[in-house]
């Protein structure tokens, strides 16, 4: 899509769903990526498709998906077994 992109112009971020308007257009590290209003996150244009007529931005819904796998991903090392195993001998404790 990236010969395409445009300011104004509605787009879907297809890995997520993600639709809105492209509200800004920059480039970083040799690649364009575009703001879109329903988020204010930057996506590569060359991964946006044009949404379709009557797509709607769905981001209240689809935020509160992503706050509860953000907390998941948070509670994942606590419930993975990552704890630390205390050093039982006092050997190199503190500064060696």
């Amino acid at each position: 899509m990236d010969a395409t992109v445009e300011v104004g112009l509605p787009v879907r971020y297809p890995r997520t769903g993600t639709v809105g308007k492209i509200v800004r257009i920059e480039e970083r590290g040799g690649f364009a990526f575009a703001e879109l209003d329903s988020t204010g996150m930057l996506y590569r244009t060359d991964l946006l498709v044009p949404a379709a007529a009557g797509e709607k931005a769905s981001h209240h819904q689809n935020r509160e998906d992503d706050l509860k796998q953000v907390a998941a991903e948070r509670r994942l090392p606590q419930d993975s077994g990552f704890t630390e195993i205390p050093n039982l001998d006092s050997a190199c404790n503190g500064a060696g």
